[in-house]
């Protein structure tokens, strides 16, 4: 369609609200329920923001998942002394609160 045979038509655009977009960012909190809401978003939402936001947030989570892989596959040792550490510290004997 030519821009003379658009300008007697209204282009209604879609635009999402504000709490539209709490809404998306508290569901995406959610772990486990993030991953079907973001598909779900990625496949029914109408409008195009929305979907390039879901697109966007899958590549962030899979670069994400990514970085943590690299970082277990070279800092093995390091991340296994941690944890032994920590576990140290969980166990020690606290204070009551007086």
């Amino acid at each position: 369609m030519s821009s003379a045979e658009n300008k007697g038509k209204i282009v209604k655009k879609s635009h999402v609200s504000v709490w539209n977009w709490l809404g998306t960012l508290i569901l995406l909190a959610i772990p486990g329920v993030n991953l079907i809401a973001l598909i779900a978003f990625l496949v029914l939402a109408k409008a195009q923001a929305k979907r390039s936001f879901c697109v966007a947030y899958l590549i962030m989570l899979v670069l994400l998942l990514a970085l943590v892989c690299a970082i277990f596959l070279v800092f093995p040792t390091q991340l296994s002394d941690l944890a032994v550490r920590l576990r140290g510290i969980a166990n020690e004997p606290r204070l009551p609160f007086t």
